[in-house]
């Protein structure tokens, strides 16, 4: 028995540090590792999981686990499953949150909070959604170079939103009515380099602030109500997108005419392009120009109907003055003829009155 106690004892030993080890451990406090000329604190290793070290959750957060108090935050590495409220009620009052390449998250969800501005690029993630609450600090969201297949409906939350950037992700459609309450806000919205295929939209919704509309390199064959939606563009991209020809041509006439800006047009084309953006020639394209051309020529053949017109009533007009200007020559005629036959008569009488004396 005597002999058992020390190995008991160590055995209690072992626990308690193997205790104080996982205590430790789950005790985190991140520092900038450098702060560069931008402002930017640089957070490497940043491992959480809410799953595991119970940070946040029900508890209402877990107060060993600390960032710096700095407005700007980068994390550069390592992993966080979950980005959920727990994690961004640990930011403090940040203004800024970058997390960039080798921080892996597989979901966010953004709360309201004091940032006004998040970007995530480059970390594996496939969804996200929003806290269904007003956000007015938000102004600036960008997921890119992720793979996200589809925004949530709950981005209409963020009603103070001026710019959104989901570029380089996985999307094939996109909803502009899920932005509807950042109408008088948004100025950017960069969705370049998805698999778009629909841009859905409808006639009353409008972006008067929007000024930069990037869809450059998705599967778009049109975007219903360009011009009505976007009054206020000045810069555009468009190219490698498979352009119906008939609604390409109408809109860059709109955008020649409001000397828009067209970034980085295409370079080649395989089937036809206008004003440097390719389009594709379809079945739709064929009965549009065959219309269009019947249309010409009808137009044709009324304008130079018109213009026979114009004609006959021009030698009409010619005619009734002719003919006005002989109805006044025979009147002067006739008038002439009468004055003449008065003065005959009159020289007959008084020939007559003579000849009687």
């Amino acid at each position: 028995m005597v002999r058992g106690v020390p190995c008991l004892l160590q055995a209690g030993v072992l626990l308690l540090a193997l205790a104080g080890g996982i205590c430790r451990a789950q005790s985190k406090t991140f520092k900038c590792s450098i702060i560069n000329e931008a402002g930017f604190c640089f957070i490497e290793n940043v491992h959480l999981d809410v799953t595991v070290n119970g940070i946040g959750g029900e508890s209402g957060g877990d107060a060993r686990v600390h960032f710096p108090r700095h407005p700007t935050l980068l994390i550069k590495s390592g992993a966080i499953p979950y980005f959920g409220k727990d994690i961004f009620a640990l930011l403090g009052n940040t203004k800024q949150l970058h997390v960039y390449n080798q921080t892996s998250i597989r979901n966010l969800f953004i709360p309201v909070t004091n940032l006004t501005e998040i970007n995530v690029q480059r970390n594996g993630l496939y969804e996200f959604d929003v806290e269904p609450v007003e956000n007015r600090e938000l102004k600036v969201l960008s997921i890119v170079h992720n793979g996200l297949v589809t925004v949530p409906r709950n981005i209409r939350f963020l009603v103070g939103l001026e710019k959104l950037y989901l570029y380089n992700n996985s999307l094939e459609y996109f909803d502009l009515e899920v932005l509807g309450n950042a109408t008088g806000t948004l100025k950017i919205l960069s969705i370049y380099d998805n698999h778009i295929k629909t841009l859905d939209s409808r006639a009353a919704l409008q972006f008067p602030k929007l000024q930069t509309l990037s869809l450059s390199k998705n599967k778009l064959a049109f975007v219903p109500y360009f011009e009505e939606s976007f009054p206020a563009v000045t810069v555009v991209s468009l190219r490698k997108n498979p352009w119906n020809c008939g609604w390409l041509h109408t809109v860059m006439q709109y955008i020649e005419a409001r000397k828009i800006q067209v970034v980085r047009k295409d370079a080649s084309c395989r089937d036809r392009w206008i004003s440097e953006i390719c389009c594709t020639y379809t079945v739709l394209d064929f009965m549009f120009d065959r219309q269009a051309a019947q249309l010409h020529r009808e137009q044709q053949l009324m304008r130079n109907v018109s213009h026979e017109n114009q004609r006959l009533v021009e030698k009409v007009h010619r005619l009734a003055d002719d003919v006005h200007r002989l109805q006044l020559q025979l009147e002067q005629q006739q008038q002439l003829q009468f004055a003449q036959s008065s003065t005959d008569g009159k020289e007959s009488s008084d020939a007559r009155t003579d000849h009687d004396v």
